[in-house]
């Protein structure tokens, strides 16, 4: 896990937990640090990351998504004219991945009270099954796990916007809000991974 994005998704969960909640964050986090697993779990992430960035498939639907309403990142800045460089897609990424992690990170803490082992051991199938139970997934169940992920990953969210801005796109209106969206979708799917790498039900 990297250090930078693994302290930034931290914080940006602390600041908005309870006290009472953020108790056992750290021994939590130093166990997924250890966990031999976790190369499991990070290669699900870099793969879906790799198809949301893609700027060369015309497609605005992204993996586990029924429909093209909140569009892949790489798709929906294709249709609207905006190609990121090579290396300021990298850094996206990162800052991407870091929403991921927050969304992970909450189902550890607000979901498991005792961290499990991965059930999965097989990266292959994890992704396959992970993308299938996205797309069953029901938001109305985790709304709180949801509104918990959505102020944890402001800051990381800013600096997404600032980095664009910097980048020379100017993101208004409609446009910003389908931003959002994305954004919040890529935490959502961490949430969703961890769940189905534990072989949870919805």
């Amino acid at each position: 896990m990297e250090r930078w994005i693994t302290r930034e998704s931290i914080a940006g969960i602390k600041n908005v937990l309870p006290s009472t909640e953020i108790i056992n964050i750290d021994s939590k986090i130093n166990s997924l640090k250890n966990n031999r697993n976790f190369p499991v779990s990070e290669y699900c992430i870099n793969k879906f990351l790799k198809t949301e960035t893609d700027q060369q498939s015309v497609s605005l639907r992204g993996v586990g998504r029924i429909t093209d309403e909140i569009p892949r990142f790489g798709g929906y800045f294709r249709k609207n004219n905006h190609f990121p460089h090579e290396n300021d897609m990298f850094e996206l990424e990162k800052l991407f991945k870091g929403l991921i992690y927050i969304g992970y990170i909450t189902h550890m803490i607000r979901c498991e009270e005792v961290l499990k082992p991965t059930e999965c051991h097989d990266k292959y199938k994890l992704y396959q099954t992970w993308l299938m139970f996205f797309l069953r997934f029901n938001r109305s169940l985790y709304s709180s796990e949801i509104q918990t992920i959505h102020k944890a990953s402001k800051s990381i969210t800013e600096n997404i916007k600032k980095k664009l801005k910097d980048d020379g796109y100017n993101i208004t209106g409609d446009q910003e809000e389908t931003l959002d969206n994305i954004l919040l979708f890529y935490g959502i799917a961490g949430f969703a991974l961890r769940r189905r790498e534990m072989g949870l039900k919805l």
